[in-house]
């Protein structure tokens, strides 16, 4: 198997002058080709090899994204160090807790990261070597030590926290294996070709760039929290760039939509969108569509950090039949399983499972827990036991991913997300599942979004309007949401309704609905 340092090195021989990294920095735009990005990630592992840093090692990459932070990562992957990330944006205590969680031996921040590692303490028992990039770029007259990167393909390659939406962040440890074939995955599933031009939202998707051999156009290189994009920017370097393929969260898309509607933009160069993060509602897939041609597909992908891709489904597919089963409470259609992925539907169950012998499937239309087994897919959580008891079962030499998700396959073999299991809502008669009863609510014109607690035992229903009908008549709203309501089952049970300005969402993709806190508050 070809290692991840090894596909850089490849990509960098057959196109040494193709832009790698195009971004927008300080008013101006800059490039970086795949031969600086080989020449910056070369020095960068000199620098690591001069300070004693060993194939091993875990380093905590707390520094902004930048050209040579790319460089950085692949630097550490060269050299059989594990880069530890873990988004800055779950707050301190969870930060402090991650980075302890994950023991890293060397930590490698800014200014105001290292200030917080010295008062906070983190990684105090494990960190060896304190460095930042702008040391680690100083010309250093020690001669570089041969390097065999070589690494087993079983070898660990990255630990990646999850963003912590539905509970705690966990560092998902990847394996070089893994990421291969993720990426072999993508290449299948999406057709990229090294001719392609992407514009990533995030930074994991510009490294993943870099790997496939695709140029990255960046509007914006500290990468802002989805919610705070420039789109008249990152719309404007889609045009001017003729980006072909762009892969964004719903927040993302919904920025965009807005102002590109508003000023009458089209992007005829798109051949793709890929949405993930949260499933796109309809209707902002439909305004998204009003920015594209014909013949560009608009993507949902159904995944998750442990496992990505896992199912995928085009939006002209909800437009002619998924829509209206979701309005009538069936979920949200994820699309059929990626070739190289095998999804299972398991009965429902909050406890451990030893092995696969042990489970029940579920038969079609039966709702449960989605699982998911592949080469892409992650073996295990650093230092979360329980974690891992909950989240992987072995059959034979394999681990199976159970993802959390409930869902089920319809006839057709195609894949519905009824919601998060933790977030399923047990009455007194019922169990509800939050994406089919809210897939009914969602339809009403002046509905942005809603999301289905629980409270004591009872269903309460949250409603997000949309921003121009925040100050509508509440209370007429309530009467025509359960009107659409009456005659599902247990929709039409639901009698308590409650608004907000804005839904809490998760910290990574600005998405995800925190329904945690809105628990909380509906008490």
């Amino acid at each position: 198997m070809t290692t991840l340092f090894e596909r850089l090195e490849n990509n960098a021989a057959r196109h040494p002058d193709k832009a790698a990294f195009i971004y927008f920095e300080k008013g101006i735009w800059k490039t970086v080709t795949f031969q600086n990005l080989l020449d910056s990630t070369n020095r960068f592992a000199h620098a690591l090899q001069s300070l004693d840093a060993r194939a091993g090692m875990r380093a905590a990459l707390m520094s902004p994204p930048s050209a040579d932070f790319f460089s950085l990562v692949f630097a550490l992957l060269k050299l059989g160090i594990i880069p530890v990330m873990v988004d800055p944006a779950i707050g301190l205590k969870k930060l402090s807790e991650c980075i302890n969680e994950s023991q890293p031996d060397i930590f490698i921040g800014n200014t105001t990261t290292h200030l917080l590692r010295k008062i906070f303490g983190w990684g105090k028992k494990s960190i060896k070597l304190n460095t930042s990039i702008n040391h680690l770029s100083r010309p250093t007259p020690h001669a570089p030590r041969p390097t065999d990167h070589r690494v087993m393909i079983t070898d660990s390659a990255a630990i990646i926290f999850t963003s912590g939406s539905t509970g705690t962040p966990k560092g998902v440890l990847y394996t070089q294996s893994n990421f291969s074939a993720q990426l072999d995955m993508l290449v299948e599933t999406f057709h990229i070709t090294q001719d392609e031009i992407d514009l990533p939202a995030f930074p994991l998707y510009a490294l993943i760039d870099a790997l496939l051999g695709v140029t990255s156009v960046i509007p914006d290189i500290t990468f802002p929290i989805p919610k705070n994009i420039d789109p008249a920017r990152t719309l404007s370097a889609i045009q001017e760039y003729k980006v072909t393929n762009t892969f964004a969260s719903p927040v993302v898309l919904d920025k965009l939509a807005g102002y590109g509607i508003k000023h009458n933009i089209k992007l005829p160069s798109l051949k793709r969108v890929i949405t993930a993060g949260a499933p796109a509602p309809t209707h902002l897939q439909e305004r998204f569509r009003k920015l594209l041609v014909d013949e560009t597909d608009l993507f949902g992908i159904y995944g998750a950090t442990e496992v990505l891709p896992i199912a995928i489904v085009e939006s002209r597919e909800i437009f002619e039949d998924a829509q209206y089963e979701t309005a009538k409470g069936a979920g949200i259609c994820l699309g059929k399983p990626v070739n190289g992925i095998e999804v299972r539907i398991i009965e429902i169950s909050d406890s451990a499972i030893q092995r696969f012998s042990e489970v029940e499937i579920q038969p079609v239309n039966g709702v449960g827990e989605i699982t998911v087994r592949g080469k892409s897919v992650t073996g295990s959580y650093i230092a979360r036991e329980e974690a891992n008891q909950l989240a992987k079962i072995k059959d034979g030499d394999e681990i199976i991913h159970r993802t959390g998700d409930v869902g089920y396959f319809d006839e057709q073999g195609i894949l519905w997300y009824c919601g998060r299991k933790s977030h399923r809502v047990i009455t007194k008669d019922a169990v509800l599942f939050t994406e089919q009863i809210e897939g009914i609510f969602n339809t009403h014109p002046l509905v942005y979004r809603t999301a289905l607690v629980g409270v004591d035992q009872e269903p309460v229903l949250w409603i997000e309007l949309e921003k121009d009908a925040r100050n509508s008549n509440k209370e007429n709203i309530k009467k025509e949401l359960i009107e659409l309501a009456k005659d599902h089952p247990q929709a039409s049970k639901i009698t308590r309704f409650l608004f907000a300005k804005k839904f809490p969402t998760d910290v990574r993709h600005n998405s995800k609905i925190v329904r945690e806190k809105l628990s909380e508050l509906a008490k």
